[in-house]
């Protein structure tokens, strides 16, 4: 399964010490079967320094969850823009 994408996070612990997760993401190209065009796949990985997990999900759902996410940002941000204008309104 191909990468298409890696996205490295690093972060420290209460303690200092730095660590690393690693949110990967995979893709499988669509294919004939049985004279069938079959959807290809997208598999989201996330791993850190003793684990990893994988998600994986068809075209649509990863569109879903994409806009999701957008709008799930969009919205932090505007609430971010929010705070700085009444900070400045005072």
């Amino acid at each position: 399964m191909p990468i298409a994408s890696q996205l490295p996070h690093f972060w420290e612990d209460k303690e200092g010490k730095s660590h690393r997760n690693m949110l990967q993401v995979e893709v499988d190209d669509p294919r004939i079967e049985g004279s069938f065009p079959k959807d290809g796949t997208i598999t989201i990985r996330l791993q850190d320094e003793g684990a990893q997990k994988a998600f994986k999900m068809s075209p649509q759902e990863a569109l879903m969850l994409g806009e999701e996410l957008g709008d799930i940002a969009k919205d932090l941000l505007r609430k971010k823009r929010d705070l700085w204008k009444s900070k400045y309104k005072q």
